[in-house]
């Protein structure tokens, strides 16, 4: 478990609200009688049945650990957003300790222009700043910005 305390990552803990928030409007997105959901005995909401387009997922009640919805929730895969979570942390400690600030201009690598899946479509030498390559990864999940 990571605890994280002070204003020293302030911003990270938004970045995740963010990058969950959009993770779970994707879990939502459509709906289907496959995976057919019953009454929450705590809410007495009662919800449709749900599809999701991912490999795997799980919605969870926070207070109660109730699951709402599961699809292959025990199937190990790549921690993808994780991994973008983490390239956060990173940052935010390289910005702490001054190695790299906001204003620093970033160019992006062919490599990078080339990743797949979410991304905000920088092209090969295109510069940005840190702080719009922060926003970039924490609003829109972008693997181009990541790398």
């Amino acid at each position: 478990m990571l605890i994280i305390k002070g204003k020293k990552y302030a911003k990270f803990c938004i970045s995740i609200a963010v990058l969950l928030s959009f993770t779970f409007q994707n879990v939502l997105s459509t709906y289907s009688e496959e995976n057919t959901v019953s009454e929450n005995q705590d809410t007495g909401v009662t919800a449709s049945s749900i599809t999701i387009q991912a490999e795997a997922g799980i919605l969870l009640e926070a207070s109660t650990g109730t699951i709402i919805f599961e699809k292959d929730a025990d199937k190990q895969l790549v921690p993808a957003s994780i991994t973008k979570i983490m390239t956060l942390l990173l940052i935010f400690d390289a910005l702490e300790s001054k190695k790299i600030t906001l204003d620093e201009v970033v160019t992006t690598s062919e490599y990078a222009a080339s990743m797949g899946g979410s991304q905000v479509f920088l092209e090969a030498m295109e510069q940005q700043t840190v702080e719009t390559m922060i926003k970039c990864i924490s609003v829109a999940s972008a693997n181009d910005a990541c790398v």
